[in-house]
């Protein structure tokens, strides 16, 4: 037990403690009053420029979920193939922050965009999360040009079932172009370059430090690939409807370079590399979210690639000459006051570089996804999804002699409460999801004897998820 009584008087440091050197507060002094002046210029900016016409925006969109598989352990996902549907989908979150500002004829707007990748520390105790910034630039506007720097998530319209940009879906870092030709032509482009931290890409070793003992490390390998992309886009109105038509292409250079191995001093020569992508999008709408979209695309050599990933085999001369993808994807969506659809699918026939006619790089595979959703009221509703998927690879079973393949039926229910109201696109939503997902025999082939998806056909998965946007530049849900 304490005592109660008056708290002690506070001791204060003496006059003496509080003194500080002459050179100290002289340059405390400057600093002060350097702060001062900008203040005052910040309070007086240049004749035509009203920072006060100019605002902060704050935009986000973000999936997380979390479910059982009945069994005890944690439900994930069952795709098979490189896109696949989204019922059962990790977490991924975006915080948007930017500044618009208008000074007289010109706009100009300033993006940053954090992103955070699943597994959250829930799940690994790791405390440094999975973070990239996948937007830092400036741009701006005046008349019908626009100009912007930096990195930048570089997107064109998405197949929403499937999480899939199926035409245009870049990340690099460079700079580019829009420009409108009137109200309904706008052409756009823009050059940048992405380089992996990979043993192809980037290499150092240590050298000899010239200016005196020790070492020093020395940049060996440096192969950044530089991306161009060119769009052009038409849009043509049609009553409170319309289409759209847009081409688009992509060119991917990789320069030459010479790595070391590190053990026994040989050199190895890496030839330069390049790939092409061409392809175009066509687009039917109405108003209140209907629509169709179809694309075609064509890729060769590097641009088969995505510029965050690296291909595993090459040609004999060590280029991704000879590789190829075709793609065909739609994708779709009908609303009225009662039901919602969406439709969307996809086929990609994908082709290595390497001479072997027998390998898991070259494949054939697909995905479609149906989801239908009655708005109960204005803010439940029930949503219903079936889904197929499958691919195929250039590997005989030697049990059948056929082409190993597998594929997955998935069919799911998910109740809703939208606080945003009924909609196809209105977000937030949040769900009650339980999935049954059915493996055939060649799709259990594709894991790991001692991985329990080899082991089942059938797969439960009950859970929870959320997903939502607003206010970001990098997704819309408005689909024309």
């Amino acid at each position: 037990m304490t005592e109660s009584g008056p708290s002690p008087r506070p001791s204060f440091p003496s006059r003496r403690e509080f003194a500080v050197p002459r050179w100290r507060r002289e340059r405390e002094t400057i600093l002060f009053a350097l702060l001062c002046s900008s203040l005052a210029f910040a309070e007086a900016p240049a004749p035509g420029v009203d920072f006060l016409n100019g605002r902060f925006e704050f935009g986000s969109y973000g999936r997380l979920g979390v479910g059982s598989d009945l069994t005890g352990r944690l439900g994930r996902g069952v795709n098979v193939v490189s896109h696949g549907p989204r019922l059962i989908e990790e977490g991924y979150a975006e915080l948007e922050l930017r500044r618009e500002d208008t000074f007289g004829p010109v706009k100009s707007r300033v993006v940053t965009t954090l992103a955070f990748f699943a597994p959250f520390f829930h799940f690994s105790g790791d405390l440094t999360q999975h973070l990239a910034l996948r937007n830092l630039y400036a741009e701006g506007t005046i008349g019908d040009l626009s100009l912007w720097a930096g990195s930048r998530m570089y997107r064109g319209d998405d197949v929403y079932l499937l999480n899939f940009w199926p035409l245009d879906d870049l990340n690099t870092v460079g700079g580019g172009f829009r420009y409108r030709f009137g109200a309904h032509t706008t052409l756009q482009g823009h050059v940048g370059l992405q380089r992996l931290d990979i043993p192809s890409q980037s290499q150092a070793v240590v050298a000899t430090n010239p200016l005196g003992f020790g070492a020093v490390s020395v940049a060996r390998l440096d192969r950044p690939r530089l991306i161009e992309s060119v769009k052009l886009l038409h849009e043509l109105p049609v009553g409170a409807g319309g289409f759209k038509a847009s081409l688009y292409g992509e060119g991917h250079q990789l320069s030459g370079g010479v790595s070391r191995n590190t053990q026994t001093g040989d050199e190895t020569a890496l030839p330069a590399d390049w790939g092409l992508v061409v392809g175009g999008q066509l687009t039917g709408w109405l108003p209140d979210n209907r629509f169709l979209h179809f694309w075609v695309r064509q890729a060769i050599g590097l641009g088969v690639y995505d510029e965050l990933t690296t291909p595993l085999t090459t040609a004999n001369d060590k280029t991704t000459r000879g590789a190829s993808s075709t793609r065909v994807a739609i994708a779709g969506g009908w609303d009225t006051a009662q039901l919602g659809v969406l439709v969307g699918a996809y086929v990609d026939l994908v082709r290595d570089a390497g001479i072997s006619k027998v390998s898991a790089q070259k494949y054939d595979e697909g995905a479609v996804s149906v989801r239908g959703q009655w708005y109960a009221t204005k803010y439940f509703g029930l949503a219903a999804e079936a889904s197929y998927q499958r691919r195929v690879y250039s590997l005989v079973d030697p049990s059948t002699g056929a082409l190993r393949s597998g594929g997955v039926t998935q069919l799911g229910v998910m109740p809703y409460f939208s606080p945003l109201g009924q909609g196809l696109f209105n977000r937030p939503q949040l769900r009650l999801v339980y999935a049954l997902s059915l493996r055939d025999a060649g799709a259990r082939s594709f894991y790991a004897v001692d991985d329990v998806a080899s082991q089942r056909g059938v797969e439960h998965y009950v859970g929870v998820s959320v997903e939502w946007w607003f206010n970001a530049t990098t997704y819309s849900p408005v689909q024309r």
